[in-house]
């Protein structure tokens, strides 16, 4: 079992900030009593976590006594929180279902003193924490002893021995603390940073990481109970997410998709829990810059948000939601490519889909848009030219080709020849229906067998997709 230290992130953003009441809570509401001597006039903050980022609830001045008080006639959600004085005291707080009496009195002098009564899951925490502290300093100092180079091979056996007893006691008290509160908030918290033991602790042969592969991949989520809403307020789910969908799933985009609706599905039982999971996974792939992710908020549409009528997603949401959608629902990465019809320079008809080539580059362009005088002789020069004897060809579609004069003029001067040059000056094949040319130069890469591989990136990223798929 690993184990480690609870991490403040120290960015605050504010969700409100009340006015401090000196009142005393009642049983179903909340009251923080913070002691905190010689920080008299100063803020101190109550902040809670979500979604990977940090959150101010409250904020409250120290009185003369040295005492600020946080209430709120109505409980907190139960989850992770802090409280937090610049410079001097950041720690976390586990809020549970006792809310109405916690008093926290620190010590100035050595934080590891200071005590918590009022809520159990707080307490546990702080023992937790004090105790891998205690236990890291300890390894600590023995790691320092075992580099000494004047430390003899005999000490150095006896060292090892002594890290390795330490490790085998801190995890003892771990399991212990684990096995006497395994009804509490800080046991479903603390086994959720716990990651899977896998079959193969120090793997050597490729079999070896291939079931390390499968057996994390299948189990990565053993340790969380993924329709409990509270983890959501902490600082490591989102991470924690982030983490297996970019390290444990294949990033194949098909892959991607499929593990993310899996991750849905598991939360369904619990609405708050499926409203965090579905909105974060579709809000990170919309707002990512890696090719292919659009394919995951995609298939999370389809099934849990389109004709589902969610009362969290409103019309305005739902309609941009649609509108992104339509311009990618035909051509995802890993989809065959639609077929165009189109007409050559010489006034042949051409299909895109009859087109030979183990790598097919469909080139959107207009002759009159600027950033595509810059981007294709680079296209031309840097890519075209260095794969063509290697199997790639390209169509370059003049998105403005009705202005025959102005199409033949822009192929000429930037000497476009050994493409294959066309239009669709009557706009009949309706390309945009298939195509996301929602902005130009746009491009869609194809392998022999017409699959989409790569689309919408400039002639640097081509260059790095080349060089993976042609060795």
């Amino acid at each position: 079992m690993k184990f480690k230290a609870v991490i403040i992130l120290m960015s605050l953003l504010f969700i409100s900030e009340m006015e401090a009441q000196n009142i005393q809570g009642t049983d179903n509401g909340f009251n923080l009593e913070v002691t905190y001597p010689g920080q008299e006039g100063k803020k101190i903050y109550f902040g809670q976590y979500w979604r990977g980022s940090t959150y101010a609830r409250d904020s409250v001045k120290v009185s003369a006594s040295g005492k600020a008080v946080f209430s709120s006639k109505e409980k907190y959600p139960e989850g992770q929180y802090f409280i937090y004085i610049a410079p001097d005291l950041r720690t976390d707080l586990l809020i549970g279902n006792e809310q109405s009496k916690i008093q926290i009195n620190i010590n100035s002098q050595d934080y590891l003193k200071s005590s918590v009564s009022g809520s159990n899951d707080t307490r546990l925490l702080w023992s937790y924490m004090n105790k891998v502290n205690e236990n890291e300093r300890i390894i600590e100092a023995l790691n320092d002893q075992l580099a000494d180079p004047k430390t003899s091979s005999q000490k150095k056996a006896s060292l090892q021995k002594e890290i390795a007893k330490e490790e085998e006691l801190a995890e003892a008290y771990i399991e212990s603390l684990l096995k006497e509160n395994k009804t509490s908030w800080f046991t479903t918290f603390l086994k959720g940073m716990t990651s899977v033991n896998l079959p193969y602790p120090n793997p050597k042969t490729e079999k070896e990481f291939t079931d390390n592969k499968n057996f994390g991949k299948a189990h990565y989520f053993d340790n969380i109970n993924l329709t409990d809403p509270r983890l959501w307020r902490t600082n490591y789910m989102t991470s924690y997410i982030d983490t297996y969908m970019r390290q444990w799933v294949e990033p194949i985009p098909d892959s991607l998709a499929i593990a993310a609706s899996k991750l849905v599905a598991k939360t369904k039982s619990n609405e708050a829990c499926f409203k965090e999971m579905l909105s974060y996974m579709v809000n990170m792939s919309t707002t990512s810059d890696r090719m292919g992710d659009e394919n995951i908020w995609a298939k999370l549409c389809e099934e849990y948000i389109f004709d589902k009528k969610l009362k969290w997603i409103d019309s305005i949401q739902m309609s941009g939601l649609q509108y992104m959608y339509e311009h990618i629902k035909n051509n995802r990465i890993g989809m065959r490519a639609r077929n165009i019809k189109l007409t050559s320079m010489d006034g042949k008809t051409i299909e895109t889909n009859d087109i030979q080539a183990e790598y097919l580059m469909i080139y959107f362009y207009g002759h009159d848009c600027h950033y595509c005088l810059e981007e294709t002789p680079r296209i031309y020069n840097d890519i075209y030219l260095k794969y063509k004897d290697k199997g790639l060809q390209v169509v370059a579609i003049d998105i403005k080709g009705s202005d025959k004069k102005e199409w033949e003029k822009f192929v000429k001067d930037n000497k476009m020849t050994g493409w294959i040059n066309a239009a669709d000056p009557n706009n009949k094949s309706q390309y945009w229906m298939n195509y996301d040319t929602s902005y130009i130069p746009s491009v869609f890469v194809l392998d022999k067998n017409k699959k989409i591989i790569a689309k919408k990136i400039d002639s640097e990223a081509l260059k790095h997709v080349f060089d993976h798929y042609i060795k």
